[in-house]
């Protein structure tokens, strides 16, 4: 007789209520983004820290949004009270060089100069300058994946960020040419945050795309994008490539649902449910299942069923031990882990996180594990 399996989702979860809800921080004081201007410029001079704290986001099919960035260079950070519908196009690309080292798009960084100043791109993926006597390149940058490379031209970048895109850094500049006067590198794509309490529907686009590099400079590398939404959903495209298809940028879904059926085009990709938005550094709270019926959890959940971040056995005995663990919460608060199943109610039982400190501590809920695929997560509620 064959051994029947149980499959089971896991899912990170940052003091989420028991109904799986998301919450974005957006105070609404933005009020509703429905632009109507074919082509919108957002100017972030008037908010220095790149947020925004919208109702909605409504961004029809004939619009497109660039971005002036502000003065400290922030990413864009779109807070959302309820729905994200992008049916237009949201570009935060790096510009290319030209007479003049080409600007990131916002929270993405500058290209080299060129001439007998040549300097490397800035962010820490820079491409390196070319100040060889002969005719070179200036270096491309990198991000996600490494920019190109070859014998006549600056090195080139270095692998850097993760995967959680916290904290959410923009692309790098290509490197400058010391062989043309005009051989500027091209910016790094820009960095874009939209956390909403609701859904994101993207069936437009989104473009973090790195700068050309103008006559021998290098190229900046794509950005980055994250989506936080309870469900993400729609089929349009999210691309963060350096222009020659190298130096691509990062993309993160953190969603419960994801029904995204468009495209992640020349991006390093990662999803889950880590749904801190803004971290504090120090004093953020966080829960995360680490284990279940004493199978590890994957360190990144993806969240989708189909492929599961841990499986146990059905013959496993009720109830089993789902360990968490847990971060700036006081010892022995009321930690619920709740399982719902593919089909039927949700199941929840309660513990206590009475091992460890309050920066770090550790809590075992035993729970009655109903069968068949499911997502499980843990949920927190303090007296702060």
């Amino acid at each position: 007789m064959k051994q029947k399996i149980l499959q089971m989702m896991f899912a990170a979860l940052v003091c989420a209520g028991a109904n799986a809800q998301v919450n974005s921080g957006s105070n609404g004081s933005d009020g509703a983004f429905n632009p109507t201007t074919n082509n919108t410029v957002i100017n972030m001079a008037d908010h220095p820290n790149g947020i925004y704290q919208y109702t909605s986001v409504n961004i029809p099919g004939n619009v497109t949004v660039t971005f002036i960035p502000n003065v400290n260079d922030t990413p864009v950070v779109w807070l959302v009270q309820s729905n994200v519908v992008i049916t237009g196009i949201v570009d935060i690309s790096g510009q290319p060089g030209g007479y003049s080292a080409g600007v990131g798009g916002p929270g993405g960084y500058r290209g080299g100069n060129a001439g007998q100043n040549a300097s490397s791109g800035l962010g820490s993926g820079g491409g390196g300058a070319w100040t060889g006597v002969s005719a070179g390149s200036g270096g491309a940058a990198s991000y996600g994946t490494l920019g190109s490379t070859n014998s006549s031209s600056g090195s080139r970048g270095l692998i850097y960020g993760n995967s959680y895109l916290i904290p959410l850094l923009g692309g790098s500049g290509g490197g400058g040419s010391s062989s043309s006067l005009t051989g500027f590198g091209g910016g790094g794509g820009g960095a874009i945050l939209i956390a909403s309490s609701a859904t994101i529907q993207l069936n437009g686009s989104i473009s973090a795309y790195g700068g050309s590099g103008y006559s021998n400079g290098g190229d900046g590398s794509g950005g980055a994008v994250r989506l936080v939404a309870l469900t993400i959903t729609g089929s349009g495209v999210i691309a963060t490539t350096g222009i020659n298809v190298y130096g691509d940028g990062r993309v993160r879904f953190d969603t419960y649902l994801n029904n995204f059926a468009g495209a992640v085009s020349y991006a390093v990709f990662t999803q889950g449910s880590q749904f801190v938005v803004i971290p504090t550094a120090g004093s953020g709270t966080q829960l995360t299942i680490t284990s279940v019926a004493g199978m590890p959890v994957s360190a990144s959940p993806t969240g989708i069923i189909t492929t599961p971040d841990a499986v146990i056995s059905a013959q496993q005995s009720n109830p089993v031990p789902v360990v968490v663990q847990c971060s700036n919460i006081p010892l022995n608060t009321a930690i619920t882990v709740t399982v719902t199943p593919v089909g039927g109610a949700p199941v929840s039982a309660v513990g206590y996180n009475s091992t460890g400190s309050l920066g770090s501590s550790t809590a075992t809920i035993s729970i009655t594990m109903p069968r068949g695929g499911g997502f499980i997560y843990a949920s927190a509620a303090t007296g702060n």
